[in-house]
């Protein structure tokens, strides 16, 4: 797998509820940490954001819970509001849908996979197909072939230099 940040390390587990303990409670992998705070991305540099590499490795790797926590940083920072937080729920979206194929709940999953679809179309509209190095388009495609097969299996890069 292509790393986007390769000296920030994985997690010891990949969090699956009711599988392994949840990363924030007794025994976690994140167990006494406080949430991340992120700085907002910078618009013209969005590959300098760490916790954006960062968040898309966890991601691509099937850590999906633990993506939604710098994705989620990330949000914050941006006011939870405008192009760049719609993209990043977006994401968050997708992760979540993730955390349900992993527990074999379909319907959700679809549910989020739609969600995410229509956060990153809206964004795509206002502000075209190639959002902070992302292809919207190509990530929309890649979410209507997962809706259609029912799995899960897009990963998301950018398209920095």
């Amino acid at each position: 797998m292509k790393r986007l940040i390769p000296d920030w390390p994985f997690p010891p587990y990949i969090f699956v509820p009711g599988e392994n303990p949840h990363p924030k409670k007794s025994g976690g992998h994140m167990e006494g940490q406080g949430d991340p705070v992120a700085r907002p991305i910078d618009l013209d540099h969005p590959e300098q954001s760490e916790f954006l590499r960062y968040s898309l490795d966890l991601y691509n790797a099937q850590y999906f819970w633990e993506s939604h926590v710098y994705l989620e940083a990330l949000w914050n920072a941006h006011g939870r509001v405008g192009s760049v937080a719609d993209f990043l729920k977006g994401l968050i979206k997708l992760g979540a849908a993730g955390v349900k194929v992993k527990i074999n709940q379909k319907a959700s999953a679809i549910d989020h996979l739609l969600r995410a679809k229509e956060l990153l179309s809206m964004v795509m509209e206002k502000e075209g197909s190639l959002f902070l190095g992302f292809n919207l388009e190509k990530i929309i495609d890649l979410i209507d072939n997962s809706i259609d097969s029912k799995e899960l299996s897009l990963k998301v890069y950018p398209e920095w230099k």
